[in-house]
C-alpha cells in the first residue's frame, strides 16, 4: 500500500511540473494542432478519477463548430479536480468558467480524452466591449513559457482581438487545405 501511495504521488509530482511548463504556441500552431476548434459556453462539470490522476470533465456547449466534427456539445477532460478530501492541481491547465463563451482549441489524444491544445493558450474567453464589439481575450499565461526549438524562456504576451478576426484568421488557416466544419 506505501509502495502504491508513492508511486500515486511521484506520478502527480512529475505531471505538475511537465505541466507548469508550455511550449509557445500562435494562434496559426494551436489551428494546426487541434483536432476540433469551437466557440460555446461551458455546461455541468464533474470529476472522476482515471488511474492516479482526477480529471474535470466538462459539458461545453457549441454554438459555432470551425474545425472537426460537427456537433452541438462536447465534454472537456481537463486535469485537476476534486472528489471528495482528495484534490489534485495542475500548473498550466485552463480553468473553465461557468456562464462565460469561450472560443477553444481542442484535440483527442490516444486516450479518447478531448483536452484543450497547448493547455491555457487554447482557451480564449470572449467579452463584450463598449459598443457592439466582443473581443477574444487571453491572459498572459503566469506559467513559464518555452520558444519552440531552443527551449529558451519567452514572454507570453497573452492575445486580445476582435472576435470577428480571430475567427477570420482561423478560417484563413484552414481554408489552407485544412478541413473545417461543415
Amino acid at each position: 500500500m506505501l509502495t502504491r501511495s508513492i508511486l500515486v504521488l511521484c506520478a502527480v509530482a512529475w505531471l505538475s511540473a511537465r505541466a507548469a511548463t508550455l511550449e509557445q504556441m500562435s494562434v496559426d500552431d494551436l489551428t494546426h494542432e487541434s483536432t476540433s476548434i469551437v466557440r460555446g459556453s461551458v455546461g455541468e462539470s464533474r470529476a472522476a478519477q482515471i488511474g492516479p490522476l482526477i480529471y474535470t470533465f466538462t459539458t461545453f456547449r457549441i454554438a459555432e463548430n470551425l474545425k472537426g466534427e460537427a456537433t452541438r456539445e462536447v465534454e472537456i477532460a481537463l486535469p485537476g479536480g476534486r472528489i471528495g478530501d482528495l484534490s489534485q492541481r495542475f500548473g498550466g491547465v485552463p480553468r473553465l468558467e461557468p456562464g462565460k463563451e469561450y472560443l477553444v482549441f481542442l484535440w483527442r489524444g490516444p486516450s479518447g480524452l478531448t483536452q484543450v491544445t497547448g493547455l491555457t493558450q487554447g482557451l480564449i474567453e470572449i467579452r463584450d466591449a463598449t459598443g457592439s464589439d466582443r473581443f477574444a481575450v487571453r491572459e498572459p499565461s503566469p506559467d513559464l513559457v518555452i520558444a519552440p526549438g531552443s527551449g529558451e524562456a519567452v514572454k507570453d504576451g497573452g492575445l486580445r482581438m476582435p472576435v470577428g478576426e480571430l475567427i477570420a484568421r482561423i478560417r484563413g488557416l484552414l481554408g489552407a487545405g485544412e478541413q473545417q466544419a461543415p
